[in-house]
């Protein structure tokens, strides 16, 4: 079977690692796979290279002209199916199918993102009616897409990201000594990652309550633009609060694996999220979480028994559970994070993965309507 798959670039975003990854799989199953993008080059170009993927890209400013483009490689590469990623990888697919398409096509959105209800996503969505099938990566969106298209309820699959658990696994966690409790994120510097929301909660652990922790924030995203302005206005936070002991910030980091074996805590505060890379792996590598409680975090993160989650809007609600972490020995750090790692092994596992996709892009290659996977619980 020929299998296309298609993002905007091979950045190194979320989206764009769980699809090579997914890719790279899929091939190694044995399915004929290449990749179509419509930017050159990016983060994961080289690893695709090495797995003996075939990359595309689609002339084209955008608009009719992108998606001429995109019917051209279709034309030239000839799947069985269509596996696009995020929105406008998926409407241009869809775009691309509607005079006649003679491939399967299975679209999947990541993220539970703001404007979600916008009549411009509501037409876009409306748009995978089209698709033979529709795939999210938790069970928060699904909920949404099927809210924001009741044609689409029963149609759309939840199928979990997968963590190559051999890369991330557990090491032992580094004793504290009477020294700090260190909390790492590995998170872009953008608003949405709430940079400034979880500064403002360190102040309040550390000046107001006396926790002795530290955090280390790995991102990318600020060379220029909003990032920029984000990193900045993060480190006059910092400044201004006399944080500068408690709270580094660093450019982002390639081998973040060793970074997640240096942390005591794995932290995300993001205002807003699909199925954050950054929670799954810290699980696998057998690190509690510390998780803003949206999307599907209190499906992956057990409350004080594999982490923590709290209200990301409220600084109070973090710094309490930073505080709370702070609390526990050795020994009930090393159970949560015992805990988690049995937990990613269930709900990350790659081949169990793979092989949803599979089931979704066969029925989709025999123009077949699959039944829809909820993976691998809800609630």
């Amino acid at each position: 079977m020929r299998l296309l798959c298609f993002i905007d670039n091979l950045g190194g975003g979320g989206a764009q690692r769980q699809l090579c990854r997914l890719a790279t799989l899929l091939k190694g199953a044995g399915l004929d796979v290449a990749m179509l993008t419509y930017h050159d080059g990016g983060f994961f170009a080289e690893q695709l290279d090495r797995a003996g993927i075939p990359r595309h890209v689609a002339a084209g400013d955008g608009g009719l002209r992108r998606v001429r483009a995109i019917r051209r490689v279709i034309a030239t590469v000839r799947p069985d199916v269509v596996l696009a990623f995020l929105p406008m990888p998926c409407f241009y697919a869809e775009l691309a199918g509607l005079l006649g398409r003679r491939w399967g096509l299975v679209v999947g959105e990541r993220s539970t993102a703001p404007g979600a209800e916008s009549p411009k996503t509501r037409l876009m969505r409306a748009l995978h009616r089209t698709a033979d099938a529709v795939v999210t990566n938790s069970h928060a969106n699904r909920r949404l897409i099927e809210a924001s298209v009741p044609a689409l309820r029963g149609r759309v699959s939840t199928v979990y990201n997968a963590v190559d658990l051999d890369a991330f696994r557990p090491t032992p966690v580094p004793p504290r000594a009477g020294g700090p409790l260190r909390f790492v994120v590995a998170a872009s510097y953008q608003t949405l990652k709430n940079p400034a929301g979880w500064i403002e909660a360190m102040n309040v652990a550390c000046r107001q309550s006396g926790a002795n922790v530290v955090t280390d924030w790995y991102g990318g995203g600020a060379s220029r633009g909003r990032g920029h302005d984000v990193r900045a206005r993060s480190e006059g936070l910092v400044a201004r609060y006399g944080l500068q002991d408690r709270v580094r910030l660093h450019d982002a980091c390639g081998d973040i694996a060793s970074r997640y074996a240096e942390a005591h805590v794995v932290a995300l505060p993001s205002l807003i999220e699909g199925l954050p890379n950054v929670v799954c792996e810290g699980m696998a590598c057998g690190r509690p979480v510390a998780s803003s409680n949206v999307s599907d975090a209190a499906v992956l993160v057990k409350h004080r028994r594999t982490g923590a989650l709290f209200d990301p809007t409220d600084a109070r609600s973090m710094a309490a559970e930073i505080v709370w972490l702070a609390e526990q020995d050795d020994g009930a750090l090393a159970e949560m994070g015992r805990l988690a790692r049995a937990r990613a092994e269930r709900l990350f596992d790659p081949v169990p993965i793979m092989g949803a996709y599979r089931r979704l892009i066969e029925a989709s290659a025999a123009r077949k309507r699959a039944e829809p996977v909820y993976w691998p619980e809800e609630g």
